[in-house]
Protein backbone atom coordinates (compact mmCIF):
# COMPACT_ATOMS: atom_id res chain seq x y z
CA UNK A 1 0.00 0.00 0.00
CA UNK A 2 1.54 3.70 -1.04
CA UNK A 3 1.97 6.02 1.22
CA UNK A 4 1.95 9.70 -0.17
CA UNK A 5 4.05 12.85 1.13
CA UNK A 6 2.31 13.98 4.17
CA UNK A 7 0.11 11.30 4.74
CA UNK A 8 -0.36 9.02 7.79
CA UNK A 9 -1.00 5.00 7.55
CA UNK A 10 -4.81 5.29 8.56
CA UNK A 11 -5.11 8.05 5.58
CA UNK A 12 -3.63 6.10 3.27
CA UNK A 13 -5.64 3.01 4.43
CA UNK A 14 -8.82 4.92 4.51
CA UNK A 15 -7.88 6.04 0.78
CA UNK A 16 -7.65 2.91 -0.62
CA UNK A 17 -10.83 1.79 0.70
CA UNK A 18 -12.63 5.03 -0.71
CA UNK A 19 -10.71 4.63 -4.46
CA UNK A 20 -12.23 0.87 -4.37
CA UNK A 21 -15.69 1.12 -3.21
CA UNK A 22 -18.84 3.26 -3.21
CA UNK A 23 -19.45 2.39 0.31
CA UNK A 24 -21.12 5.14 3.14
CA UNK A 25 -18.88 7.04 5.09
CA UNK A 26 -18.09 5.00 8.02
CA UNK A 27 -17.91 2.08 5.54
CA UNK A 28 -15.43 3.71 3.51
CA UNK A 29 -13.14 4.39 6.75
CA UNK A 30 -13.11 0.62 7.52
CA UNK A 31 -14.31 -2.13 5.65
CA UNK A 32 -12.53 -5.01 7.38
CA UNK A 33 -14.38 -7.51 9.08
CA UNK A 34 -15.21 -6.94 12.40
CA UNK A 35 -13.53 -9.79 15.19
CA UNK A 36 -15.61 -10.07 18.61
CA UNK A 37 -13.89 -11.10 21.77
CA UNK A 38 -15.42 -14.75 21.28
CA UNK A 39 -14.04 -14.80 17.67
CA UNK A 40 -10.39 -14.06 18.92
CA UNK A 41 -10.92 -16.46 22.19
CA UNK A 42 -11.27 -19.16 19.59
CA UNK A 43 -8.57 -18.12 17.83
CA UNK A 44 -6.22 -18.62 20.84
CA UNK A 45 -8.13 -21.94 21.58
CA UNK A 46 -9.47 -20.52 24.84
CA UNK A 47 -6.52 -18.46 26.48
CA UNK A 48 -6.42 -14.78 25.11
CA UNK A 49 -6.48 -12.27 28.07
CA UNK A 50 -8.22 -9.02 27.73
CA UNK A 51 -8.04 -6.24 30.17
CA UNK A 52 -10.72 -2.76 29.25
CA UNK A 53 -10.60 0.90 29.73
CA UNK A 54 -13.33 2.84 31.49
CA UNK A 55 -15.15 3.12 28.27
CA UNK A 56 -15.33 -0.23 27.95
CA UNK A 57 -13.39 -0.73 24.56
CA UNK A 58 -9.68 -2.83 24.90
CA UNK A 59 -6.50 -1.71 26.02
CA UNK A 60 -4.45 -5.01 26.75
CA UNK A 61 -4.75 -7.88 24.83
CA UNK A 62 -2.44 -11.04 24.71
CA UNK A 63 -3.61 -13.23 22.48
CA UNK A 64 -3.49 -13.60 18.64
CA UNK A 65 -5.88 -11.35 16.67
CA UNK A 66 -4.71 -11.59 12.77
CA UNK A 67 -4.20 -14.57 10.97
CA UNK A 68 -1.59 -13.34 8.37
CA UNK A 69 1.91 -12.10 9.09
CA UNK A 70 2.57 -8.82 10.17
CA UNK A 71 5.26 -7.62 7.86
CA UNK A 72 5.69 -3.86 8.87
CA UNK A 73 4.10 -1.01 10.58
CA UNK A 74 1.91 -0.56 7.65
CA UNK A 75 0.33 -4.73 7.49
CA UNK A 76 -0.03 -3.93 11.09
CA UNK A 77 -2.30 -0.79 10.58
CA UNK A 78 -4.39 -3.90 8.47
CA UNK A 79 -4.02 -5.57 11.19
CA UNK A 80 -5.68 -3.68 13.91
CA UNK A 81 -8.72 -2.35 11.68
CA UNK A 82 -10.27 -5.87 12.14
CA UNK A 83 -10.38 -5.03 15.90
CA UNK A 84 -11.53 -1.27 15.30
CA UNK A 85 -14.64 -2.08 17.03
CA UNK A 86 -12.97 -3.83 20.31
CA UNK A 87 -10.58 -0.72 20.43
CA UNK A 88 -13.03 1.80 19.82
CA UNK A 89 -11.67 3.66 16.66
CA UNK A 90 -14.16 5.61 14.55
CA UNK A 91 -14.93 7.20 11.77
CA UNK A 92 -11.94 10.01 12.29
CA UNK A 93 -9.36 8.08 14.01
CA UNK A 94 -6.06 8.43 13.04
CA UNK A 95 -2.84 7.31 14.25
CA UNK A 96 0.69 6.89 12.31
CA UNK A 97 4.07 4.18 13.27
CA UNK A 98 6.63 5.81 15.49
CA UNK A 99 9.10 3.20 16.15
CA UNK A 100 9.42 -0.61 16.16
CA UNK A 101 12.08 -2.52 18.07
CA UNK A 102 13.04 -6.55 18.89
CA UNK A 103 13.96 -8.10 22.39
CA UNK A 104 16.65 -10.62 22.47
CA UNK A 105 13.81 -13.47 22.82
CA UNK A 106 12.59 -12.40 18.44
CA UNK A 107 9.36 -10.78 19.44
CA UNK A 108 8.94 -7.08 17.59
CA UNK A 109 6.51 -4.51 19.09
CA UNK A 110 5.29 -1.91 16.80
CA UNK A 111 4.13 1.60 18.43
CA UNK A 112 1.97 4.06 16.80
CA UNK A 113 0.78 7.26 18.30
CA UNK A 114 -2.38 8.87 17.99
CA UNK A 115 -3.65 12.30 16.09
CA UNK A 116 -6.46 14.83 16.30
CA UNK A 117 -6.26 16.62 13.51
CA UNK A 118 -3.09 17.87 12.21
CA UNK A 119 -1.62 17.39 16.16
CA UNK A 120 -0.78 14.32 18.01
CA UNK A 121 -2.61 13.53 21.12
CA UNK A 122 -0.43 13.67 24.39
CA UNK A 123 -0.23 9.71 25.87
CA UNK A 124 -2.08 7.95 22.97
CA UNK A 125 -0.02 5.28 22.46
CA UNK A 126 -0.76 1.63 20.97
CA UNK A 127 1.73 -1.23 20.59
CA UNK A 128 1.15 -4.44 18.55
CA UNK A 129 3.66 -7.17 19.49
CA UNK A 130 4.70 -10.09 17.05
CA UNK A 131 5.74 -13.66 17.79
CA UNK A 132 9.12 -14.42 16.59
CA UNK A 133 7.23 -16.01 13.03
CA UNK A 134 5.95 -12.46 12.69
CA UNK A 135 2.38 -13.54 13.93
CA UNK A 136 0.46 -11.02 16.14
CA UNK A 137 0.55 -11.97 19.86
CA UNK A 138 -1.12 -9.21 21.67
CA UNK A 139 -1.23 -4.99 22.16
CA UNK A 140 -1.72 -2.59 24.11
CA UNK A 141 -3.24 0.46 23.76
CA UNK A 142 -3.79 4.10 25.74
CA UNK A 143 -5.47 5.30 22.24
CA UNK A 144 -8.38 7.32 22.88
CA UNK A 145 -11.77 5.28 21.88
CA UNK A 146 -14.22 7.34 19.81
CA UNK A 147 -12.03 10.15 19.35
CA UNK A 148 -14.02 11.44 16.50
CA UNK A 149 -13.18 13.88 13.47
CA UNK A 150 -11.03 17.00 14.82
CA UNK A 151 -12.68 20.30 13.66
CA UNK A 152 -10.83 22.88 11.93
CA UNK A 153 -10.68 25.58 14.44
CA UNK A 154 -8.16 28.29 15.52
CA UNK A 155 -7.59 29.16 18.55
CA UNK A 156 -8.64 32.65 19.85
CA UNK A 157 -5.57 33.14 21.80
CA UNK A 158 -1.91 33.21 21.01
CA UNK A 159 1.06 31.87 22.62
CA UNK A 160 1.43 34.76 24.73
CA UNK A 161 -1.99 35.31 25.31
CA UNK A 162 -2.28 31.79 26.84
CA UNK A 163 1.66 32.58 28.80
CA UNK A 164 -0.55 35.40 30.24
CA UNK A 165 -3.73 33.31 31.43
CA UNK A 166 -1.08 31.09 32.95
CA UNK A 167 0.66 33.62 35.23
CA UNK A 168 -3.02 35.15 35.91
CA UNK A 169 -3.87 31.74 37.30
CA UNK A 170 -0.95 31.47 39.38
CA UNK A 171 -1.08 35.39 40.96
CA UNK A 172 1.04 34.78 44.25
CA UNK A 173 3.33 31.95 43.27
CA UNK A 174 6.76 32.90 41.45
CA UNK A 175 6.82 30.75 38.56
CA UNK A 176 9.29 30.52 35.53
CA UNK A 177 7.17 30.30 32.63
CA UNK A 178 9.39 28.48 29.56
CA UNK A 179 8.41 30.46 26.60
CA UNK A 180 10.72 28.70 24.15
CA UNK A 181 8.73 25.51 24.92
CA UNK A 182 5.22 27.00 24.67
CA UNK A 183 3.45 24.76 21.82
CA UNK A 184 0.00 23.97 20.45
CA UNK A 185 -1.39 20.31 21.32
CA UNK A 186 -4.19 18.08 21.45
CA UNK A 187 -5.10 16.03 25.02
CA UNK A 188 -7.70 14.00 26.30
CA UNK A 189 -9.43 15.46 29.30
CA UNK A 190 -12.12 12.64 30.64
CA UNK A 191 -12.88 10.87 27.63
CA UNK A 192 -13.22 14.54 25.65
CA UNK A 193 -10.71 15.48 22.80
CA UNK A 194 -9.63 18.78 22.56
CA UNK A 195 -7.08 21.58 20.86
CA UNK A 196 -5.27 23.63 23.56
CA UNK A 197 -1.76 25.53 24.10
CA UNK A 198 0.83 23.93 26.38
CA UNK A 199 2.77 26.14 28.59
CA UNK A 200 5.28 25.18 30.51
CA UNK A 201 6.35 26.45 34.15
CA UNK A 202 8.62 25.33 37.11
CA UNK A 203 6.89 24.46 40.18
CA UNK A 204 5.98 27.18 42.16
CA UNK A 205 8.07 28.64 44.81
CA UNK A 206 9.08 26.14 47.68
CA UNK A 207 7.01 23.18 46.43
CA UNK A 208 10.05 21.33 44.37
CA UNK A 209 10.22 18.87 46.87
CA UNK A 210 6.70 17.55 46.12
CA UNK A 211 6.51 14.81 43.72
CA UNK A 212 9.60 14.42 42.13
CA UNK A 213 8.54 16.27 38.55
CA UNK A 214 10.20 19.57 38.01
CA UNK A 215 7.83 21.04 35.10
CA UNK A 216 4.11 21.87 35.14
CA UNK A 217 2.40 21.45 32.03
CA UNK A 218 -0.37 23.75 31.52
CA UNK A 219 -3.18 23.40 29.05
CA UNK A 220 -5.49 25.94 27.83
CA UNK A 221 -8.17 25.93 26.02
CA UNK A 222 -8.28 27.31 22.00
CA UNK A 223 -11.26 29.62 23.36
CA UNK A 224 -8.70 31.00 26.67
CA UNK A 225 -9.94 29.08 29.22
CA UNK A 226 -7.37 27.31 32.00
CA UNK A 227 -8.32 23.40 31.24
CA UNK A 228 -5.93 21.67 33.59
CA UNK A 229 -1.99 21.21 34.25
CA UNK A 230 -0.40 18.11 34.75
CA UNK A 231 3.48 17.26 36.21
CA UNK A 232 5.77 16.56 33.44
CA UNK A 233 9.75 15.32 33.44
CA UNK A 234 10.49 17.82 31.05
CA UNK A 235 9.02 20.67 28.28
CA UNK A 236 10.80 19.22 25.76
CA UNK A 237 9.20 17.27 22.94
CA UNK A 238 10.42 13.49 23.00
CA UNK A 239 11.21 12.01 20.26
CA UNK A 240 13.53 8.51 20.18
CA UNK A 241 16.20 8.83 18.15
CA UNK A 242 15.16 12.09 16.02
CA UNK A 243 16.27 15.07 18.16
CA UNK A 244 17.94 17.33 16.44
CA UNK A 245 19.08 19.50 19.29
CA UNK A 246 21.49 16.27 20.36
CA UNK A 247 24.15 17.30 18.23
CA UNK A 248 24.15 20.60 19.79
CA UNK A 249 24.26 19.00 23.13
CA UNK A 250 27.14 16.72 21.77
CA UNK A 251 28.93 19.57 20.81
CA UNK A 252 30.16 20.52 24.31
CA UNK A 253 32.46 17.19 24.06
CA UNK A 254 34.72 18.19 20.66
CA UNK A 255 38.16 19.50 21.54
CA UNK A 256 38.31 17.50 24.77
CA UNK A 257 40.28 14.52 25.64
CA UNK A 258 39.93 11.93 28.09
CA UNK A 259 41.98 12.23 31.42
CA UNK A 260 41.46 10.40 34.62
CA UNK A 261 40.94 11.61 38.21
CA UNK A 262 42.06 9.76 40.90
CA UNK A 263 41.17 10.83 45.19
CA UNK A 264 39.40 10.07 48.03
CA UNK A 265 35.84 11.67 49.04
CA UNK A 266 34.53 11.05 52.75
CA UNK A 267 30.90 10.08 52.79
CA UNK A 268 28.10 10.33 55.20
CA UNK A 269 28.68 8.77 57.94
CA UNK A 270 32.88 9.87 57.94
CA UNK A 271 34.17 6.64 56.13
CA UNK A 272 36.76 7.37 53.22
CA UNK A 273 36.30 6.19 49.68
CA UNK A 274 39.00 6.38 46.89
CA UNK A 275 37.23 6.91 43.55
CA UNK A 276 38.66 7.02 39.89
CA UNK A 277 36.62 8.88 37.37
CA UNK A 278 36.64 10.09 33.72
CA UNK A 279 37.19 14.08 33.59
CA UNK A 280 37.94 15.93 30.48
CA UNK A 281 40.50 18.71 28.92
CA UNK A 282 40.60 20.96 27.17
CA UNK A 283 43.40 22.22 24.70
CA UNK A 284 43.91 25.23 27.10
CA UNK A 285 44.30 22.79 30.02
CA UNK A 286 40.90 23.72 31.84
CA UNK A 287 39.89 20.21 33.12
CA UNK A 288 35.73 19.32 32.92
CA UNK A 289 34.13 17.00 35.44
CA UNK A 290 32.86 15.36 31.83
CA UNK A 291 33.19 11.76 30.12
CA UNK A 292 33.82 12.14 26.81
CA UNK A 293 33.51 8.52 26.28
CA UNK A 294 30.10 8.09 27.76
CA UNK A 295 28.76 11.69 27.08
CA UNK A 296 27.67 12.78 30.55
CA UNK A 297 28.70 16.08 31.96
CA UNK A 298 27.94 18.18 35.60
CA UNK A 299 26.96 21.61 35.55
CA UNK A 300 25.21 23.83 38.21
CA UNK A 301 21.86 23.66 38.12
CA UNK A 302 20.72 27.17 39.35
CA UNK A 303 22.73 28.54 36.39
CA UNK A 304 21.14 26.50 33.78
CA UNK A 305 17.56 26.34 34.75
CA UNK A 306 16.68 29.86 36.05
CA UNK A 307 19.54 31.80 34.24
CA UNK A 308 19.68 30.15 30.96
CA UNK A 309 23.76 29.20 31.27
CA UNK A 310 25.60 26.35 30.96
CA UNK A 311 28.30 26.71 33.68
CA UNK A 312 30.19 23.19 34.13
CA UNK A 313 32.33 22.24 37.29
CA UNK A 314 36.13 23.44 35.87
CA UNK A 315 39.70 23.30 37.73
CA UNK A 316 42.59 24.37 36.37
CA UNK A 317 44.70 21.49 37.33
CA UNK A 318 42.23 18.09 38.05
CA UNK A 319 41.67 18.99 41.72
CA UNK A 320 39.19 20.82 43.85
CA UNK A 321 36.28 18.47 43.29
CA UNK A 322 33.17 18.86 44.73
CA UNK A 323 33.67 15.53 47.35
CA UNK A 324 29.64 15.47 47.25
CA UNK A 325 28.90 14.91 43.69
CA UNK A 326 32.28 13.07 42.92
CA UNK A 327 30.03 10.18 44.35
CA UNK A 328 26.73 11.12 42.33
CA UNK A 329 29.14 11.75 39.02
CA UNK A 330 30.01 8.22 40.27
CA UNK A 331 27.26 6.44 41.08
CA UNK A 332 25.27 7.29 37.63
CA UNK A 333 28.40 6.06 35.72
CA UNK A 334 27.64 2.80 37.35
CA UNK A 335 24.02 2.91 36.25
CA UNK A 336 24.89 3.85 32.76
CA UNK A 337 27.22 1.16 32.40
CA UNK A 338 24.53 -1.36 34.35
CA UNK A 339 22.17 -0.32 31.48
CA UNK A 340 24.56 -0.30 28.38
CA UNK A 341 25.57 -4.13 29.59
CA UNK A 342 22.01 -5.09 29.63
CA UNK A 343 21.62 -3.41 25.62
CA UNK A 344 20.34 0.44 26.18
CA UNK A 345 22.52 2.92 25.99
CA UNK A 346 20.99 6.28 27.84
CA UNK A 347 17.67 6.60 28.67
CA UNK A 348 16.86 6.16 25.01
CA UNK A 349 18.85 3.59 23.32
CA UNK A 350 20.38 5.96 21.20
CA UNK A 351 23.24 7.21 22.98
CA UNK A 352 21.69 10.56 24.31
CA UNK A 353 23.87 12.76 26.12
CA UNK A 354 23.65 12.83 30.03
CA UNK A 355 23.91 16.18 31.99
CA UNK A 356 24.04 16.23 35.43
CA UNK A 357 22.56 19.06 37.57
CA UNK A 358 24.08 19.71 40.75
CA UNK A 359 22.96 21.91 43.66
CA UNK A 360 19.66 21.53 42.95
CA UNK A 361 17.66 24.37 44.69
CA UNK A 362 14.33 26.24 43.79
CA UNK A 363 14.07 29.57 42.70
CA UNK A 364 15.13 31.60 46.00
CA UNK A 365 18.22 29.36 46.25
CA UNK A 366 17.28 27.27 48.71
CA UNK A 367 18.24 23.49 48.72
CA UNK A 368 15.89 20.82 47.49
CA UNK A 369 15.65 17.86 49.23
CA UNK A 370 15.36 15.28 46.53
CA UNK A 371 17.34 14.01 43.66
CA UNK A 372 15.11 13.81 40.15
CA UNK A 373 15.03 13.41 36.24
CA UNK A 374 14.22 16.38 34.50
CA UNK A 375 13.87 14.65 30.99
CA UNK A 376 14.93 15.60 28.01
CA UNK A 377 16.08 19.42 27.98
CA UNK A 378 18.03 20.80 24.95
CA UNK A 379 19.27 17.83 23.67
CA UNK A 380 20.49 16.38 26.96
CA UNK A 381 18.59 13.96 29.25
CA UNK A 382 19.20 15.49 32.22
CA UNK A 383 18.95 14.66 36.26
CA UNK A 384 19.07 16.68 38.80
CA UNK A 385 20.92 16.30 42.77
CA UNK A 386 20.78 18.13 45.74
CA UNK A 387 23.21 19.06 48.45
CA UNK A 388 20.47 18.59 50.81
CA UNK A 389 20.72 14.87 50.94
CA UNK A 390 23.49 12.53 50.63
CA UNK A 391 21.97 9.98 47.68
CA UNK A 392 24.22 10.99 45.81
CA UNK A 393 26.15 7.50 47.51
CA UNK A 394 22.85 5.22 46.58
CA UNK A 395 23.00 3.33 43.36
CA UNK A 396 19.16 2.76 43.70
CA UNK A 397 18.50 6.15 43.61
CA UNK A 398 20.16 7.05 40.92
CA UNK A 399 19.27 3.85 38.84
CA UNK A 400 15.60 4.99 40.41
CA UNK A 401 15.87 8.00 38.01
CA UNK A 402 17.65 6.83 35.45
CA UNK A 403 14.76 4.41 34.92
CA UNK A 404 12.42 7.47 35.16
CA UNK A 405 14.02 8.39 31.69
CA UNK A 406 14.04 4.63 30.25
CA UNK A 407 10.55 4.55 31.18
CA UNK A 408 9.35 7.87 29.17
CA UNK A 409 10.37 6.29 26.10
CA UNK A 410 9.72 3.26 26.28
CA UNK A 411 6.02 3.16 27.12
CA UNK A 412 5.51 6.35 25.14
CA UNK A 413 4.41 9.36 27.37
CA UNK A 414 4.41 10.03 31.20
CA UNK A 415 0.61 10.09 32.41
CA UNK A 416 2.15 11.37 35.88
CA UNK A 417 -0.94 11.07 38.54
CA UNK A 418 -3.04 8.22 40.29
CA UNK A 419 -2.58 4.76 39.46
CA UNK A 420 -0.67 5.46 36.01
CA UNK A 421 2.32 7.89 38.13
CA UNK A 422 2.24 5.04 40.85
CA UNK A 423 3.14 2.59 38.26
CA UNK A 424 5.87 4.33 37.00
CA UNK A 425 7.41 5.06 40.57
CA UNK A 426 6.91 1.58 41.04
CA UNK A 427 8.92 0.31 38.42
CA UNK A 428 11.70 2.66 39.33
CA UNK A 429 11.75 1.51 42.35
CA UNK A 430 12.12 -1.92 41.12
CA UNK A 431 14.56 -1.22 38.61
CA UNK A 432 16.83 0.99 40.64
CA UNK A 433 16.90 -1.96 43.57
CA UNK A 434 17.21 -4.58 41.61
CA UNK A 435 20.38 -2.67 39.69
CA UNK A 436 22.27 -2.00 42.84
CA UNK A 437 21.65 -5.34 43.83
CA UNK A 438 23.09 -6.82 40.88
CA UNK A 439 26.01 -4.41 40.91
CA UNK A 440 26.70 -5.63 44.61
CA UNK A 441 26.62 -2.21 46.16
CA UNK A 442 24.02 -3.34 48.92
CA UNK A 443 23.84 -5.74 51.22
CA UNK A 444 20.67 -5.15 51.97
CA UNK A 445 18.24 -7.77 51.13
CA UNK A 446 14.91 -5.84 53.04
CA UNK A 447 14.50 -3.67 49.58
CA UNK A 448 14.84 -0.34 51.03
CA UNK A 449 15.22 2.12 48.67
CA UNK A 450 18.24 5.03 49.94
CA UNK A 451 19.68 2.99 52.59
CA UNK A 452 23.61 4.01 51.51
CA UNK A 453 23.05 7.59 52.20
CA UNK A 454 21.81 6.69 56.29
CA UNK A 455 18.57 7.38 55.20
CA UNK A 456 16.32 5.45 53.69
CA UNK A 457 13.01 6.70 52.07
CA UNK A 458 10.87 3.74 51.36
CA UNK A 459 10.95 -0.19 52.21
CA UNK A 460 9.77 -2.71 49.48
CA UNK A 461 9.31 -5.49 51.82
CA UNK A 462 7.69 -4.03 54.51
CA UNK A 463 5.88 -0.85 52.91
CA UNK A 464 3.57 -0.18 55.84
CA UNK A 465 6.44 1.19 57.88
CA UNK A 466 7.21 4.01 55.76
CA UNK A 467 3.40 4.88 55.59
CA UNK A 468 2.65 2.46 52.73
CA UNK A 469 -0.18 -0.02 51.21
CA UNK A 470 0.89 -3.39 50.55
CA UNK A 471 -2.83 -4.39 49.36
CA UNK A 472 -5.61 -2.18 47.41
CA UNK A 473 -7.39 0.00 49.71
CA UNK A 474 -5.82 -0.86 52.62
CA UNK A 475 -5.18 1.65 55.63
CA UNK A 476 -2.30 3.41 53.80
CA UNK A 477 -3.54 3.41 50.36
CA UNK A 478 -3.79 6.81 48.81
CA UNK A 479 -7.25 6.74 46.97
CA UNK A 480 -7.60 8.44 43.63
CA UNK A 481 -8.35 11.79 42.96
CA UNK A 482 -10.36 13.45 39.99
CA UNK A 483 -7.63 16.65 40.78
CA UNK A 484 -4.31 15.42 40.97
CA UNK A 485 -2.45 18.30 42.00
CA UNK A 486 1.22 19.12 43.98
CA UNK A 487 -0.77 19.26 46.96
CA UNK A 488 -1.81 15.57 47.14
CA UNK A 489 1.48 14.45 45.43
CA UNK A 490 -0.70 14.12 42.25
CA UNK A 491 -3.44 11.19 43.66
CA UNK A 492 0.01 9.43 45.70
CA UNK A 493 1.99 8.49 43.65
CA UNK A 494 4.76 7.99 45.83
CA UNK A 495 2.40 6.20 48.52
CA UNK A 496 1.46 3.78 46.14
CA UNK A 497 4.39 3.13 44.25
CA UNK A 498 4.44 0.00 47.11
CA UNK A 499 2.26 -1.82 45.45
CA UNK A 500 4.44 -2.30 42.49
CA UNK A 501 7.52 -2.36 44.70
CA UNK A 502 6.21 -4.85 46.87
CA UNK A 503 5.46 -7.26 44.15
CA UNK A 504 9.20 -6.74 43.18
CA UNK A 505 10.53 -7.21 46.08
CA UNK A 506 8.04 -11.00 47.00
CA UNK A 507 9.15 -12.34 43.73
CA UNK A 508 12.33 -12.42 44.48
CA UNK A 509 11.95 -13.71 47.92
CA UNK A 510 9.99 -16.18 46.41
CA UNK A 511 13.17 -17.70 44.70
CA UNK A 512 13.45 -15.64 41.32
CA UNK A 513 16.97 -14.35 40.39
CA UNK A 514 17.95 -10.64 40.77
CA UNK A 515 18.92 -11.14 37.00
CA UNK A 516 15.71 -12.85 36.17
CA UNK A 517 13.97 -10.63 38.10
CA UNK A 518 15.51 -7.41 36.12
CA UNK A 519 14.73 -8.69 33.10
CA UNK A 520 11.51 -9.47 33.67
CA UNK A 521 10.66 -6.00 34.54
CA UNK A 522 12.16 -4.45 31.50
CA UNK A 523 9.90 -6.79 29.39
CA UNK A 524 6.98 -5.60 30.99
CA UNK A 525 7.63 -2.12 29.97
CA UNK A 526 7.50 -3.25 26.34
CA UNK A 527 3.83 -4.53 26.92
CA UNK A 528 3.22 -0.35 28.97
CA UNK A 529 1.52 2.45 27.65
CA UNK A 530 1.14 5.84 29.57
CA UNK A 531 -2.43 4.66 30.89
CA UNK A 532 -0.80 1.36 32.37
CA UNK A 533 -2.50 0.97 35.86
CA UNK A 534 -1.69 -1.95 38.67
CA UNK A 535 -4.16 -4.45 36.56
CA UNK A 536 -2.14 -4.03 33.78
CA UNK A 537 1.34 -4.43 35.71
CA UNK A 538 -0.07 -7.84 36.47
CA UNK A 539 -1.38 -8.91 33.15
CA UNK A 540 2.03 -7.22 31.49
CA UNK A 541 4.50 -9.51 33.98
CA UNK A 542 2.76 -12.60 33.25
CA UNK A 543 3.25 -12.08 29.24
CA UNK A 544 6.67 -11.25 29.90
CA UNK A 545 7.33 -14.06 31.40
CA UNK A 546 5.60 -16.05 28.88
CA UNK A 547 7.81 -14.01 26.25
CA UNK A 548 10.66 -15.02 28.10
CA UNK A 549 10.33 -18.52 28.26
CA UNK A 550 9.60 -18.58 32.72
CA UNK A 551 8.63 -21.77 33.72
CA UNK A 552 4.75 -21.60 34.23
CA UNK A 553 4.79 -21.75 38.06
CA UNK A 554 6.11 -18.20 37.88
CA UNK A 555 3.14 -17.29 35.90
CA UNK A 556 0.84 -18.75 38.87
CA UNK A 557 3.44 -17.23 41.36
CA UNK A 558 2.83 -13.73 39.61
CA UNK A 559 -0.96 -14.41 39.49
CA UNK A 560 -0.95 -15.16 43.15
CA UNK A 561 0.94 -12.07 44.30
CA UNK A 562 -0.65 -9.52 42.22
CA UNK A 563 -3.75 -10.60 43.49
CA UNK A 564 -3.04 -10.25 46.97
CA UNK A 565 -2.02 -6.97 46.52
CA UNK A 566 -5.63 -6.62 45.50
CA UNK A 567 -5.17 -6.48 41.42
Amino acid sequence: MPVYADETLVDAWKRQMQESSGASDKEKYNQAPQLSVDDICEMNQGNAVFLYNEQGYVSFLQGKFFEEKVTDAEKGVESLMGIADLLGLSKGAEFFAVYGEQDAYGYRYFTYKQRYGDLTLENASLKIVLDPEGYTAGLVSSFTSNVGIAREEESAVTAREAEEIVREHNKGNYIKIYTEYTRQTSVTIQGVAYHAWAVFTSLPAGETENGGKAYLEHLIGYEGSYLTYVAVSSPEEQVMGDNAQMELALSYFEGLTAETYTGEITLHDGRKRRVSLPVAKDAEGIYYLADVNRHIFLADYYSYDFQGKFVPWTSPDNTGWPEHYLAVYESYIKVYDFYRDHGLTSVDGFGSPILILTDYCDSRKVPVNNAVYLGMCGGWVVFSASAANDFGECVDVAAHEFTHGITDYTVGGNLYQNAYGAVNEGISDVCGNLCELLLGETNDDTWLLGENSGNAVRSMSAPWLYGQPSKLYDRFYYPETGSPVLENDYGGVHTNSSLVGYVGYRLCAEGMTEETAFELWMGMLRLMTPKSGYQEVHEALKFAAGIQGMDEGWQIKIDEICKSCGY
